[in-house]
C-alpha cells in the first residue's frame, strides 16, 4: 500500500515577489529528498500563501527500496598474508560493511585480483526517512534570509508551526526549536488553529479557516470577482499576469472591491495614473468599455472577507489620493516650463562622475545616430532620429519622472507633444530605453530603432574607456543587458554592418583611441551575439564558428548561423561534405601569405579549371546566396583534393594552388571557421 505525505511550514508573511519561486523550490526539495533516499511516489504537488509553504506527496512507498550493491576492497596480495589468512585490512573491510571474511569473494580487475562482498541493505519505513525532513528545510536557498531569537539558523521568515503528517500519523522532527505536529493555523484575522487528520483534508481544513492554499484557485476567484465587478459597472478591466500574481501572493482569502478617485485627478497623463494605481498601490484600473478612457476608479483586493469594506474602501482612497495630489503638482510644476528649461538642466548633470554631462550625451549620441544612417543609408529616418536626441534626455529632468522613474521616456513623448515637437520625434523619444530587458519589447519605428541603438552604443563605449567593464557577476550599470539590446535591434532591423568597423568610423570624433579598449568592446558585444544564438537553441559549435569568423556583424554571424543549422538539420550528409570540404581548405589556406590572386590560366587538370570557373562568380552579401555557393563548391573541392596534389613539386603549380586555398579561404572565414564545426554527428 502507498501512502500520503503532507509537509507544511507556516510562518511571518513572505514577500510576495519571492513566494512561487521558494514554492517551486520547496516541492523540487521534497523530489530530491525522496529520490536520494529511494522512497517512491506518484505526484507531488505544492501549495503556498503569503504564511505557508506547502508540499502533498501522493502515493508514497510504505518503505524503501531494499538495496544490493557489490562493494570492492583492497587488492587480495593486501587482502591476505603469507599464510593465506585474511589481513586486519581484510578483516577491516568486512567489519566496515557489517558483513564476515566467510563473506568474501575474489574478482580480477586489469589483472589485479580484488576482494569484494556482496551488501544487502534493507529499506526504511517512509516514516523513518521522512523524520529527516530537517534536512530538506536546511537545503533551502534564499534572496533575503532572516534569524530570531538566539538560533543561528536562518529562513526566509520566522517559522511559527510546521506541520508532517504521513496519512493520519505525524512524522516527528524539529527544526529552529519548532516540532512538527499536525496543528495548522488559518487566516491570521478571521481563522485559527486546526488539525490536519491527513493529508487529503488539508486543502478544505484550511478552507474552513479562510485560507485558499492552492495559488490557481486564489488566482481564479480574483480574477472572477473582477470580471464581476467590470460586468456590473461596464468597464474593461486590463489583469496583467504580473500584477494578478503579485496580488494573489499577497492574500489568503481574496475579496476585490473597487473605490472612487476625484475626477480632477483625470487631468493627469494617463500612464501616471496607472503607474500610481497599478505599479505603486498594487490597484487594478477601469477603462471606458467605448472610448478605452480611463475612468476615476480603482479596484484592489482585500486579505479578508467583505465585513467593514466601507473602511477598507475608504483606506485605499486615502492612500491613493495622497499619492495622486503629489502626482498633480509635479505634473502641473512641470507645465510651467518650457523645453528649453529642461535642456538645460541637462548641462549640469553628470551622466557618470568619471565622464560628461548628459547634454554631452545627447552631443555624442547625434553624432552616433549620423554615422548610423550613413551606414545603413537611412537617411529619413536619421533625420527624425538626430533631432529627437538634441534633446532626448530632458524628462529626467522633470519632477513627474523624478517622482515616477520608471516612466523615463514615455514622459518625454507626453512632454514633447505638449512642447510642439512632432509626433515623430515625440514617438522616438518614448522608445530610446527599448528593449528593458533580454527579450523584451523592441523599438516599433526605425528612428526609435537607431536611437536606442546609439544611446546603448554610447553608454558601452564610453563605460568601456573608463574602466567599468562588467566582470564575473557584477553588472551594476547593466552594460549587458545595454549590449544584448543593441544585438536584438540589429537583429530585427536587419542591419548589415561590421561592429568593429563602425566602432573605428564613429571613435575618430571620440575620446576612445585605444585599438584593446576596441577588442574588449567587440569580444563583449559577440559573447551577447553567442547568448543571442544560444536562444535560438543554435548547436554550440556552429556558435563556435560562427563567433570565430572573422566579422562582428550581427545580421552575418546570427543569419548565417540560421542557415547552417537548417542545412545540417535538413541535409546533414550535404552538411558533412560542407564541413570537411572547407576544413581542409582553411586548414591550408590559412598558412598561406602571399599577397595576390590565383591564375586561372593555370590550372593543370579539368577538376582544378571547373573549381576556378565557379570562383569566379561573385560572391554576395546575402547570405542565403553566400552560403549556398559555399555548399555548391562541396563537391567540386572535394573532387580537387582527389585529382590535384596543392604541395606540388612543381613551385608555380604549388604556389597557384595555394593561393587558390587562401582565396576561398578569405572568403569562407568573413562569415564562419568550419574548424569549428563537428560534422560527426
Amino acid at each position: 500500500m502507498t501512502k500520503d505525505y503532507l509537509l507544511e511550514v507556516g510562518m511571518e508573511e513572505i514577500p510576495a515577489r519571492f513566494l512561487t519561486e521558494l514554492s517551486d523550490q520547496l516541492k523540487d526539495k521534497v523530489e530530491q529528498f525522496l529520490a536520494d533516499n529511494r522512497l517512491t511516489y506518484d505526484d507531488a504537488v505544492a501549495y503556498s500563501t503569503p504564511r505557508r509553504l506547502a508540499v502533498i506527496v501522493k502515493g508514497i512507498a510504505e518503505r524503501q527500496e531494499d538495496v544490493s550493491e557489490k562493494v570492492k576492497g583492497p587488492a587480495l596480495r593486501i587482502a591476505q598474508d603469507d599464510t593465506g589468512a585474511w589481513s586486519k585490512a581484510a578483516q577491516g573491510f568486512v567489519r566496515g560493511q557489517k558483513l564476515t571474511v566467510d563473506d568474501i569473494f575474489v574478482e580480477q580487475i586489469k589483472d589485479e585480483d580484488y576482494i569484494f562482498v556482496n551488501k544487502h541493505t534493507e529499506g526504511l519505513s517512509a516514516k523513518e526517512v521522512l523524520a529527516n525532513m530537517a534536512d530538506v528545510l536546511n537545503a533551502m536557498t534564499f534572496p533575503v534570509s532572516m534569524t530570531w531569537n538566539s538560533f543561528h539558523k536562518s529562513f526566509i521568515r520566522p517559522i511559527h508551526w510546521i506541520v508532517s503528517l504521513l496519512d493520519d500519523e505525524v512524522v516527528p522532527f524539529s527544526f529552529i526549536n519548532i516540532e512538527a505536529s499536525n496543528t495548522s493555523i488559518g487566516h491570521r484575522f478571521l481563522g485559527g488553529k486546526t488539525e490536519i487528520t491527513s493529508p487529503d483534508t488539508y486543502v478544505e481544513k484550511l478552507r474552513d479557516e479562510f485560507v485558499i492554499v492552492d495559488t490557481n484557485e486564489r488566482k481564479d476567484i480574483i480574477i472572477k470577482q473582477i470580471e464581476q465587478i467590470a460586468s456590473d459597472n461596464n468597464w474593461n478591466v486590463p489583469m496583467t499576469e504580473d500584477l494578478l500574481d503579485e496580488v494573489t501572493a499577497l492574500v489568503e482569502w481574496p475579496t476585490a472591491f473597487f473605490g472612487q478617485f476625484e475626477d480632477e485627478y483625470l487631468e493627469i497623463p494617463q500612464i501616471v495614473l496607472i503607474t500610481a494605481m497599478r505599479d505603486h498601490q498594487r490597484y487594478f484600473y477601469a477603462l471606458d468599455q467605448g472610448t478605452d478612457k480611463l475612468l476615476p476608479y480603482f479596484i484592489s483586493v482585500r486579505n479578508g472577507d467583505a465585513n467593514h469594506i466601507e473602511n477598507v474602501i475608504k483606506g485605499n482612497k486615502k492612500v491613493l489620493k495622497a499619492r495622486l495630489e503629489d502626482a498633480l503638482f509635479f505634473y502641473h510644476e512641470d507645465m510651467t516650463h518650457d523645453l528649453a528649461f529642461f535642456t538645460e538642466k541637462l548641462e549640469s548633470v553628470k551622466e557618470h562622475f568619471k565622464l560628461g554631462t548628459l547634454a554631452d550625451k545627447q552631443k555624442r549620441v547625434e553624432l552616433i545616430i549620423q554615422k548610423l544612417a550613413e551606414t545603413i543609408n537611412e537617411p529619413e529616418a536619421g533625420a527624425i532620429a538626430s533631432e529627437a536626441s538634441k534633446i532626448y534626455k530632458f524628462d529626467l529632468m522633470t519632477q513627474v519622472v523624478n517622482e515616477f522613474d520608471e516612466l523615463q521616456g514615455q514622459m518625454g513623448e507626453i512632454y514633447a507633444k505638449k512642447f510642439g515637437l512632432s509626433d515623430e520625434i515625440a514617438h522616438t523619444i518614448s522608445q530610446q530605453y527599448m528593449p528593458t530587458s533580454s527579450g523584451g519589447e523592441l523599438p516599433e519605428t526605425l528612428s526609435g530603432a537607431m536611437l536606442a541603438f546609439a544611446d546603448k552604443f554610447d553608454t558601452l563605449l564610453n563605460y568601456f574607456n573608463i574602466g567599468l567593464i562588467p566582470t564575473g557577476s557584477n553588472d551594476p550599470y547593466a552594460l549587458r543587458r545595454q549590449a544584448m539590446g543593441m544585438v536584438e535591434i540589429s537583429e530585427k532591423y536587419d542591419w548589415n554592418f561590421d561592429m568593429h568597423e563602425f566602432v573605428k568610423v564613429v571613435i575618430k570624433d571620440m575620446d576612445v583611441t585605444e585599438e584593446d579598449l576596441i577588442d574588449s568592446f567587440i569580444d563583449f558585444i559577440k559573447l551577447r551575439i553567442q547568448q543571442f544564438l544560444e536562444k535560438e537553441a543554435i548547436d554550440y559549435d556552429i556558435i563556435q564558428a560562427e563567433l570565430n569568423g572573422r566579422h562582428a556583424n550581427v545580421y552575418t554571424g546570427v543569419n548565417f548561423a540560421r542557415g547552417i543549422q537548417k542545412l545540417k538539420n535538413d541535409s546533414p550528409e550535404e552538411y558533412r561534405n560542407l564541413v570537411e570540404s572547407l576544413t581542409r581548405v582553411v586548414n591550408l589556406g590559412v598558412k598561406e601569405n602571399s599577397d595576390g590572386l590565383f591564375e586561372e590560366t593555370k590550372a593543370q587538370t579539368e577538376s582544378e579549371q571547373k573549381l576556378f570557373d565557379m570562383l569566379k562568380s561573385d560572391f554576395s552579401t546575402n547570405r542565403e546566396k553566400e552560403l549556398d555557393m559555399f555548399v555548391k563548391l562541396s563537391d567540386p573541392i572535394a573532387d580537387y583534393f582527389n585529382n590535384n596534389m596543392v604541395n606540388d613539386d612543381n613551385e608555380a603549380i604549388r604556389e597557384n594552388r595555394l593561393k587558390t586555398m587562401k582565396f576561398i579561404t578569405d572568403k569562407v572565414l568573413k562569415f564562419i571557421d568550419p574548424r569549428e564545426l563537428n560534422s560527426k554527428f
